[in-house]
């Protein structure tokens, strides 16, 4: 099963807030049900484990005194690699531990507006999402959502394609349009993608009011997952020549938190004054449309390995191969676990995870 709190997910980029949010105030977030205190030392987003060595305070109630993270307890300070610098109660010159040293992620990144925390070395990279960085593209963060559907069962929705005309009546789906042309998926490294055609329900064409356009319009989509819970998705329509790409990335923040993230760019707008906002409040209610089916189920996992019988056909390929992905990923992580293996390159967090997975059933 794959849950929120799956240990192997330690090696997977995770957004843990937005850029805005992270101040000078240190901050409580969480992820994979560990709890990080996240803080911006000399300009740059910092994150380390919610958890002070030498009382096991909470730093998230410290306060930043120049560019150290002091503890609120005890007053130990932090320098932004996570070292020790004072001990207060020793006096000046003392000697510090060399165990008073916070835990760090291996690394954190700020991109998209966002802030990324990788726990371990990640087997994916964050992606490039370079449109966001074209001026031809008009950029909208949607609205933060939480739920407690699991971060697994959104990916999973977001590589489904045949729910549109069932789920999202009211937003984009074409009600009579449920054959699903899926295309070939391609595997590269940790990722997979796949191209299909479908029609859309297009009411961001500006054309469309006029007449010039009709609504329903024909549009490719090509959806890119990757060893983790952060997706891309690009929206090809004819007509237009635009482009609509979304970036997707669900945090799982403790066994019944997720956290929903999502940037929006389009190309076809003109500019309009309010049309992106509008955009980002009809993903708003895409997602909304999503939570009504999603949050309805008893289980908020995955079961990779198929012990319920799940019945999957070629409609579903993209949504298989990223689950044969995460198998292969939680395979990864055991075997750099095993008592031969040398890897160093993770923090002292979480415990171990079941490798007992099999291949998902495909019905052609």
């Amino acid at each position: 099963m794959l849950t929120n709190t799956t240990p192997a997910l330690r090696r997977a980029w995770h957004c843990v807030a937005e850029s805005d949010s992270v101040t000078d105030t240190p901050a409580r977030v969480w992820l994979l049900d560990v709890p990080w205190v996240v803080v911006r030392i000399g300009g740059i987003a910092r994150a380390f484990v919610d958890r002070c060595p030498h009382r096991s305070a909470p730093l998230s109630i410290g306060t930043l005194v120049g560019d150290e993270l002091q503890c609120a307890y005890h007053g130990w300070r932090y320098d932004d690699t996570g070292t020790c610098t004072a001990i207060p109660a020793l006096g000046d010159g003392a000697h510090i531990p060399s165990r008073a040293c916070l835990t760090t992620p291996f690394a954190v990144e700020e991109r998209f507006g966002l802030v990324f925390i990788a726990p371990l070395k990640p087997l994916s990279p964050l992606p490039r999402a370079d449109f966001l960085g074209d001026d031809t593209f008009e950029v909208a963060r949607c609205t933060t959502t939480r739920t407690h559907v699991g971060a697994a069962q959104l990916i999973d929705n977001f590589m489904d394609a045949a729910h549109f005309p069932y789920v999202h009546t009211a937003t984009f789906g074409v009600a009579d349009a449920t054959t699903v042309e899926s295309g070939e998926v391609v595997a590269d490294g940790w990722q997979v993608s796949s191209t299909f055609s479908a029609p859309y329900r297009n009411h961001d064409d500006p054309l469309v009011d006029g007449g010039a356009h009709p609504l329903v319009q024909p549009h490719t989509v090509r959806k890119v997952g990757r060893a983790d819970f952060i997706t891309e998705l690009e929206l090809s329509f004819e007509l237009t020549g635009g482009s609509f790409r979304i970036l997707y990335a669900v945090t799982p923040e403790r066994a019944d938190t997720t956290c929903v993230y999502k940037v929006i760019a389009r190309n076809d707008l003109r500019h309009a004054p309010g049309r992106i906002e509008k955009v980002a409040a009809d993903e708003d209610a895409i997602l909304a449309e999503d939570l009504l089916v999603l949050e309805r189920y008893d289980d908020a996992s995955v079961d990779l390995s198929n012990r319920s019988g799940e019945i999957s056909t070629r409609a579903d390929r993209l949504s298989v191969a990223w689950r044969h992905l995460m198998m292969r990923a939680l395979e990864a992580d055991a075997e750099s676990r095993a008592p031969s293996s040398t890897n160093t390159d993770r923090p002292n967090v979480g415990d171990s995870v079941s490798t007992s997975v099999r291949r998902t059933e495909t019905v052609a």
